[in-house]
């Protein structure tokens, strides 16, 4: 499930995340939704919660690819939401 909060903090998150402009680039192509039961059991679905207390990951974003855990990429449609490749966070956001 990714029900994701942004933290300021690198140290306070779960994951780095870097926003690339290419689906190639990408690690995750990630579709924003904007209530929790679509984004059950989808790393794709990104469904963003005010609190830590819901959240199934806590994110924050980072300038450099380098630095970054993971890579997005943001499409419109669900159905194009998904990981492009194996990825050690697959099934863990």
């Amino acid at each position: 499930m990714a029900l994701v909060h942004e933290v300021n903090s690198r140290g306070a998150a779960d994951v780095l995340v870097h926003e690339v402009n290419s689906r190639g680039a990408a690690d995750l192509l990630v579709c924003k939704v904007d209530s929790r039961g679509p984004a059950n059991n989808n790393d794709g679905l990104w469904c963003e919660v005010g609190s830590r207390g819901p959240a199934s990951s806590l994110i924050h974003w980072v300038n450099s690819r380098g630095a970054a855990d993971l890579l997005i990429c943001y499409v419109n449609s669900r159905g194009a939401s998904g990981w492009q490749h194996d990825h050690p966070l697959k099934g863990k956001l």
